[in-house]
């Protein structure tokens, strides 16, 4: 009988991140899909992009409601609670033989904490890295210590994982499943990415993606503003990524409202498709923003990011990524060194420290051939003492 595999996604960016992840077990022959679509996936105002997952070709088999309007801290708070309350009536009635979550989200999370008491393997994409901005970093770490299999994207955060204390026998360093797509990706061309989003070939084109600093989130509608101040003097095609529902995203939203009226070079859809976002982070000039594809996707591309902020701060990175302050002095003097053509000639044969590409195969085959058995769920805690580099589990297929 094949092992049941619920695939949870709260929203479009890890749902792009996941997507090959979800083809790679709806393939495998030992393995059967059941996606779960949670938080943002389900409100009209961050575009419903539930429907994007079907459109993919995937049937959602369950969906939870969590989002709770607002951007507060009460709102987070609430929603998580929401979210809780929802994962625990679903596993009431239906349980997966393992769990797959991704991250760090505060709309992933309540999955985990609701499989817990129900003895439910999870496994766990993406831990063990470090975003000192956000307070998804303590979500993270969490999440990593309440999961049972452990799929990491680099060999430095799989060492991490150990220092958590888990079984090296399930860490297993996979690289990050969201270059997968990369691989196979079939760009727009340039025409249509001229007439849908306005990048012209020959011309400065900007991607920009600005999330809330959590951790700071008071100070969120100062920084954007300071970004925008340094975009509204700059002769250039912009294309912004909506902010993800954190602490404060309004204020981010109100911004690039009044951006968009006042400069008609500026795009900024509620919700792109992740061949569009691809094909954009492929043929920009730069990336503007605090976003994690700028540290993860980007450098497959070779395309020069500008990462505002210490939102991903403690995450590796590549070459083509130049940190600055949110000030507006900063982010011009990054920005016009990113659109320099010594620096992008200068990432010419860029490799990407994420991996290669291949991890969707690799996920699926662990989720398939990991023993499901009550040593895996009830975890005791490894010392570092006889652990090491050599200790972490690399996937031989």
């Amino acid at each position: 009988m094949k092992r049941t595999i619920g695939l949870v996604t709260s929203a479009r960016s890890d749902w792009g991140i996941q997507r090959s992840v979800a083809q790679a077990v709806r393939a495998h022959a030992e393995l059967d899909l059941q996606i779960i679509a949670t938080g943002m996936h389900l409100v009209r105002e961050f575009g419903h992009t539930v429907d994007q997952i079907m459109a993919d070709g995937f049937e959602v088999a369950h969906r939870v409601e969590s989002q709770h309007p607002g951007d507060t801290p009460e709102s987070i708070a609430l929603s998580m609670g929401r979210g809780v309350s929802g994962f625990a009536e679903l596993f009431s009635r239906w349980r997966p033989d393992i769990l797959t979550v991704l991250g760090d989200r505060f709309d992933m999370f309540p999955a985990v904490v609701a499989a817990t008491p129900f003895l439910i393997p999870i496994a766990h994409m993406h831990g063990g890295e470090v975003t000192l901005g956000a307070f998804d970093d303590a979500l993270r770490h969490a999440m990593t210590k309440m999961s049972h299999i452990h799929l990491v994207s680099t060999e430095i955060y799989a060492q991490r994982i150990l220092q958590m204390g888990e079984n090296p026998r399930h860490v297993h360093v996979v690289g990050a499943p969201g270059l997968d797509d990369i691989l196979k990706l079939d760009p727009i061309d340039d025409a249509e990415l001229q007439s849908t989003f306005g990048f012209e070939a020959g011309q400065v084109n900007l991607l920009v993606a600005y999330h809330p600093e959590t951790r700071s989130y008071e100070q969120v509608a100062e920084n954007v503003a300071e970004l925008l101040a340094v975009l509204d003097k700059l002769d250039a095609n912009v294309v912004v990524v909506r902010p993800n529902a954190d602490t404060a995203h309004r204020s981010i939203h109100a911004a690039l409202d009044d951006f968009c009226e006042r400069n008609g070079r500026v795009r900024a859809p509620t919700s792109l498709p992740r061949r569009a976002f691809l094909s954009l982070m492929r043929s920009a000039s730069a990336m503007v923003g605090n976003s994690s594809a700028g540290i993860l996707e980007a450098p497959s591309f070779g395309t020069p990011v500008v990462n505002i902020g210490r939102r991903q701060e403690g995450r590796v990175r590549a070459g083509n990524v130049i940190d600055c302050a949110a000030n507006r002095t900063d982010i011009d003097r990054a920005l016009r060194r990113a659109l320099s053509s010594g620096f992008r000639e200068s990432l010419v044969g860029l490799r990407n420290p994420y991996g290669d590409g291949r991890s969707s195969e690799r996920i699926a085959d662990i989720l398939a051939a990991t023993p499901v058995t009550r040593e895996l769920v009830a975890k005791q805690f490894f010392g570092l003492q006889g652990t090491g580099e050599a200790a972490v589990q690399p996937f031989n297929r």
